[in-house]
């Protein structure tokens, strides 16, 4: 082979492996800036949860009883109002960084944050007016956010424990028709959501959780009932 043919082969050599290189350097960039956006979501996504946990909290110091004060009750319902609205800022975020993107590669960077808002916001307006969310009432919170129905079901799925924790609480301070209501309300959640078969990532926890809630909700009213029924007996046999 001539100095001129090897030179030759070795451009041609050369040109190919430069494309090769130039095609993985595109690749290589690609991959960059996805994990930049999925990582810049999972931030704004860890803000939401933290946000909405403290909403959570906050709910649960409501008046707990037949008799609750309702001043105080519409202060903290209005204080989580204002925080859950403030939070338009941060799905609108997410949304921007899902523009032109397919939904379900950054699903997981944002699942967290929307189904901690979605038991927050269920929660709230729980306590307001005393039926659960529908979807296209969440949607209009989420400023252009996505709204999986996973998402949306694994959010009332996590709102079973709050509804147990009232429902206890109603229970202990002997108010029988507001623990019966909850305890009816778990029930109804924990069937339909068994009825939607969703497969999502944890469901089968959360299943089980919510299970554990509704169990724990009949032991509270049953010895709710067992109390009346006790004191009723003591009433008869001292003649009052």
């Amino acid at each position: 082979m001539s100095a001129v043919q090897f030179s030759t082969k070795r451009m041609k050599y050369d040109t190919a492996n430069s494309d090769i290189v130039k095609l993985f350097d595109g690749f290589r960039d690609e991959l960059d800036r996805r994990n930049d956006k999925f990582e810049r979501i999972v931030k704004v996504s860890r803000d939401i949860t933290i946000q909405s946990k403290r909403v959570i909290f906050n709910l649960h110091r409501k008046p707990a009883g037949c008799q609750a004060g309702e001043r105080e009750l519409e202060s903290i319902l209005e204080d989580a109002t204002e925080k859950l609205t403030a939070l338009r800022v941060h799905f609108k975020k997410i949304s921007k960084e899902l523009e032109g993107e397919d939904t379900h590669r950054f699903h997981r960077a944002f699942t967290n944050g929307v189904q901690e808002f979605i038991e927050a916001l269920s929660f709230l307006y729980l306590l307001q007016n005393n039926c659960i969310i529908s979807p296209s009432q969440v949607e209009k919170h989420l400023n252009g956010c996505p709204l999986l129905m996973s998402d949306y079901i694994a959010g009332l799925a996590d709102l079973t424990g709050e509804i147990m924790r009232m429902c206890i609480c109603f229970a202990g301070k002997n108010c029988h028709s507001e623990a019966i209501r909850l305890r009816d309300l778990l029930f109804q959640i924990n069937t339909g959501i068994r009825l939607c078969n969703v497969s999502g990532r944890g469901m089968s926890q959360k299943e089980e959780v919510m299970l554990q809630s509704l169990i724990k909700c009949e032991a509270s009213n049953y010895k709710l009932v067992i109390r009346q029924l006790e004191k009723e007996s003591m009433c008869r046999d001292k003649g009052l």
